[in-house]
C-alpha cells in the first residue's frame, strides 16, 4: 500500500459528526456501532490481532469518549479518522495513559 496517505492533511470542508458509538456484540469479535450524523458505521474490532486497542476502544466507547467528536480526516475510498477531543488529530486519549506497543502481526 502506498504511503501517500499518511501525509494528507486534515480534511477541510463539511465535518461529520458522530453522535455516539455503541458497542453492540461482545467477544472473540466485537462490535460497536458508530451513529453519525451522515449515518451509522458497523466496526468489527479484531481482538485478536489487536488487543490493547480494542480493549482501549471498547472502554472509551463505554464512557462515551467519542460522544459529540468529529471525523478530522476523510481519504475518500480509504479512511475516515476521528475520536479526537481536539478535532485535529493530535489529541486523544488511552486508557493505558500513554501510547502501547501495536501488535507485529499487523501490516
Amino acid at each position: 500500500m502506498s504511503s501517500i496517505y499518511i501525509t494528507e492533511p486534515p480534511t477541510k470542508g463539511k465535518v461529520v459528526n458522530p453522535a455516539a458509538a455503541v458497542l453492540v456484540t461482545t467477544g472473540p469479535s466485537p462490535q460497536v456501532l458508530l451513529k453519525t450524523t451522515l449515518g451509522d458505521i458497523d466496526i468489527e474490532l479484531w481482538s485478536k490481532e489487536a488487543p490493547l486497542a480494542c480493549h482501549n476502544f471498547i472502554q472509551l466507547c463505554l464512557e462515551d469518549y467519542y460522544n459529540d467528536t468529529i471525523f478530522h480526516r476523510v481519504v475518500f475510498e480509504f479512511v475516515a479518522q476521528g475520536g479526537d477531543p481536539t478535532g485535529t488529530g493530535e489529541g486523544g486519549e488511552s486508557i493505558y495513559g500513554s501510547p502501547f506497543k501495536v501488535s507485529p502481526l499487523l501490516p
